[in-house]
């Protein structure tokens, strides 16, 4: 019997990325439910590699290897799957038309023994609220590393470095400020409000005082080997190696359409 444990911790995935059925390296997913449907939302650099926003790109990998729970009440208990990325020859994730947008999401038809949380998209809706300088949390797979044994990631805690909601440069993402390190591309990123403030339609504030609420700021993709095109400007960003790229989480909803 496995102590309870908040729902949220359960909604994320170490991701094993393999070619012809040889491991290349290591992300991390989490499950969404949209369109009432379960997809896996990850980063788009994960499949195509750091030249991921190149028209001409081509995948690096075509599955994905994973550990699913079997059993709600024993988190112990865990079953290996493999994910196919391709469907009679053709890749079936999910792009943004956008192609320097860094997010995928890849549709499941899971065996119904595997138990999956799904972030629902009312944990999209951020509308009215006032967001400071709000503490995130990102939960992930570091280096692969995580506690094997109850099938559960690591977080790490950072700041927002930039205005929540505010698109840093123009450019559909924020900037935090947050200790990662590779295997953790694709985390959720996640705010968790509390006492939070809200606006009302006269541009009023109001003050939920003992209540709480929970927030998917964003897809974490971490300090990018490559460059991100800057629509300012037009020239490159440089995305200093302590600050990380957030890809604002209704990316989702637009890829899903």
């Amino acid at each position: 019997m496995t102590k309870a444990i908040e729902p949220i911790f359960l909604t994320t995935t170490m991701l094993a990325m393999l070619y012809k059925g040889k491991e290349r390296h290591s992300a991390t997913g989490f499950f969404f439910k949209g369109n009432k449907n379960i997809f896996l939302v990850t980063n788009k650099h994960v499949i195509y590699g750091k030249n991921y926003s190149d028209p001409y790109a081509q995948p690096i990998v075509d599955s994905i290897k994973t550990m699913l729970h079997i059993d709600l009440s024993d988190l112990s208990r865990n079953e290996e799957t493999e994910l196919p990325l391709y469907k009679n020859g053709m890749p079936v994730w999910l792009e943004h038309k956008q192609k320097e947008i860094d997010v995928v999401c890849i549709p499941l038809n899971l065996d119904s023994k595997f138990l999956v949380v799904p972030i629902s998209e009312e944990l999209l809706n951020s509308e009215g609220i006032v967001v400071g300088f709000e503490k995130i949390f990102v939960m992930g797979y570091p280096y692969a590393w995580y506690d094997d044994y109850y099938n559960l990631p690591i977080t790490r805690i950072g700041h927002l470095s930039s205005p929540f909601g505010v698109p840093f440069r123009n450019n559909p993402f924020l900037i935090g400020d947050v200790e990662t390190h590779p295997g953790m591309s694709g985390s959720p990123v996640l705010i968790h409000l509390k006492d939070y403030v809200t606006t009302d339609e006269n541009g009023r504030r109001v003050t939920h005082l003992g209540s709480s609420r929970l927030i998917l700021a964003g897809i974490f993709s971490g300090q990018p080997e490559w460059r991100i095109n800057d629509k300012a400007t037009g020239r490159p960003i440089d995305i200093p190696h302590s600050l990380s790229v957030i890809w604002f989480a209704n990316l989702i909803q637009q890829i899903l359409g």
